[in-house]
C-alpha cells in the first residue's frame, strides 16, 4: 500500500529575528509540521491490543467502565482494523483473539470478571505478542493499550527490567500507551513503559473518562502518518546549546524521541542557545543551528528532513529593541512549567510539601507575565489545581497528575486535569 509522499515541514522560529554582534542568549522553537489528513488521503488501519487489569481492586465500577470503553472502541473500528482484548490478574487470559471487530468481541468483553493479584507485565507481554506474531499487519498502526489501577505484584515490575522490552517491541513497530486509574498504581513504572513504548500516559481519578480516553487513542492512531519521530540538534561552532526546555533527555547519539507523527499536528522542541560574539565571514546571515528529523512512514520506510536556523547580526542596542516572538515565549513558558512539575515531584519524593509547591507557584507567576491565550489560560488553570492538591496534602494524587502532564506537554499532546478531562 502506497501513501502520498508529501513530507512534513521543519521550521525553526527564534525569539528575535536577529542576534547581537556582542553575543546573546536566544530561545528557539523547532517545529515539525505534518501535512493535514486531506493530503494523506486516507486513514491508516489500526491493530490494538487492549490489556485490562481485572485484579480484585478493579471490581465494580472500574471494571464495568473499562469493559464498556473497550466495547465502544470495538464498535468504532472498521473491517480493515484488528483488535485483541487481554485481561489479567495473577493469570493472563486472551478474552478476544486478534481479529476483525464484531459483536462476538463485544460479547466476550462483557464476560470479564474481577480476580486476584496483578501480573501487569505478563498482561502487556501477551498483548504485544498478539500484535507481533500476527501476519498481514505491515501497514497497520499497532498499539498496546494498557489499563491498570494497582501495583504490579507478580512478575517483572522494575522499570529497568521492563522498559528495554517495550523498547524492543517498539522496534517491531508496536507502541504502548498506559492508563493509570485511581491513586494506587505505580506511576514510575507506567511512565517508564509509556516512554519506552513511544505512546501516551494518562492518569484518571474516576473511570467515567475511560471511554473518552480509549476514543482519543483510536483517533490518534488513525491520524498517524509516521512512527518513531526523533529530532536532533547540532549547534554551530562556538554556539552552545544551553538547555532543552522540554523535560526530555536526548539518547547517547543526541536523538530526542517525540513519539508518533500525526496528520495535521506539530511536534515542537523549545531550546536556548548561548551565542558568542562571532567573527563571521557573512555577518548578514549566520548559521546558528542545524536540525534533523527522522521517522518511519506508513510503509515502514525511513524518512528524514533537515533544517537550518540562520539569522543576521545587529548591534547590541538594536538587538535589545527587537520584539520577542510571542509564540516562542509561550512555548518556552509552557515547557518550563512542565519542567517545574518535575521539580515539584522531586520535592514530594523528599516528603517536603513546601518544595513541591514552590516550583508550581513559580511557573504560575511566569505565566502571569504572558499575554492571554487559550493555551496559557488552560495551563494556569491546571497549575492552580495542582496547588490546591498540594495545599490539601493530596500529594500522591498531585504527583501522578504532575507526572502525566509533564510527559504529555513535552511531546506536544493534550493535558488532562486531575479527573482525566482534556483541554477540549
Amino acid at each position: 500500500m502506497t501513501f502520498p509522499s508529501l513530507l512534513p515541514v521543519l521550521v525553526t522560529q527564534p525569539q528575535k529575528p536577529a542576534i547581537s554582534r556582542e553575543g546573546c542568549r536566544l530561545d528557539v522553537v523547532v517545529q515539525l509540521q505534518a501535512p493535514p489528513l486531506a493530503v494523506t488521503s486516507r486513514r491508516a488501519p489500526v491493530a490494538i491490543a487492549v490489556v485490562i487489569d481485572r485484579s480484585g481492586s478493579m471490581a465494580g465500577p472500574k471494571l464495568e467502565a473499562a469493559c464498556m470503553a473497550a466495547q465502544q472502541l470495538v464498535r468504532r473500528l472498521t473491517p480493515e482494523d484488528r483488535v485483541a482484548v487481554i485481561s489479567f490478574d495473577q493469570t493472563v487470559a486472551t478474552v478476544v483473539p486478534l481479529g476483525p471487530p464484531g459483536e462476538e468481541a463485544v460479547r466476550r468483553i462483557a464476560a470479564i470478571r474481577s480476580g486476584g493479584s496483578t501480573a501487569l507485565f505478563e498482561g502487556w507481554r501477551q498483548g504485544m505478542e498478539a500484535l507481533r506474531q500476527a501476519p498481514g499487519l505491515e501497514v497497520h498502526q499497532r498499539r498496546v493499550l494498557l489499563l491498570t489501577d494497582g501495583q504490579a505484584n507478580m512478575g517483572p515490575r522494575r522499570s529497568s527490567e521492563v522498559a528495554p522490552l517495550l523498547g524492543e517491541a517498539f522496534e517491531y513497530g508496536i507502541s504502548t500507551s498506559c492508563i493509570g486509574l485511581g491513586d494506587d498504581y505505580d506511576e514510575r513504572l507506567l511512565t517508564a513503559m509509556a516512554e519506552a513504548g513511544n505512546g501516551n500516559l494518562v492518569h484518571l481519578t474516576t473511570p467515567e473518562q475511560l471511554e473518552t480516553v480509549f476514543s482519543a487513542e483510536l483517533e490518534g492512531l488513525q491520524l498517524t502518518i509516521g512512527r518513531g519521530l526523533q529530532l536532533r540538534l547540532h549547534a554551530a561552532a562556538g554556539v552552545e546549546l544551553r538547555r532543552i526546555h522540554n523535560p526530555m533527555t536526548p539518547d547517547h547519539e543526541g536523538w530526542i524521541a517525540m513519539g508518533a507523527l500525526q496528520a495535521g499536528s506539530t511536534a515542537s522542541l523549545a531550546l536556548e542557545l548561548q551565542i558568542p560574539a562571532l567573527d563571521c565571514k557573512d555577518p548578514e546571515c549566520v548559521v546558528l543551528l542545524r536540525v534533523q528529523a527522522r521517522w518511519w512512514d506508513q510503509d515502514g520506510q525511513p524518512q528524514a528532513v533537515g533544517g537550518l536556523l540562520r539569522l543576521p547580526q545587529v548591534e547590541a542596542s538594536a538587538w535589545q529593541q527587537l520584539p520577542n516572538a510571542p509564540e516562542v515565549e509561550r512555548e518556552v513558558a509552557l515547557q518550563q512549567a512542565a519542567r517545574q512539575r518535575r521539580q515539584a515531584m522531586q520535592g514530594i519524593d523528599r516528603g517536603d510539601a513546601a518544595m513541591g509547591q514552590a516550583p508550581i507557584r513559580a511557573a504560575l507567576e511566569s505565566l502571569q507575565q504572558l499575554k492571554g491565550s487559550a493555551d496559557v489560560e488552560r495551563e494556569k488553570q491546571l497549575l492552580s489545581e495542582l496547588l490546591e492538591l498540594l495545599s490539601t496534602d493530596q500529594l500522591n494524587l498531585a504527583r501522578k497528575v504532575m507526572g502525566t502532564q509533564a510527559f504529555m506537554r513535552a511531546r506536544g499532546r493534550k493535558l488532562r486535569d486531575s479527573e482525566g478531562r482534556d483541554d477540549d
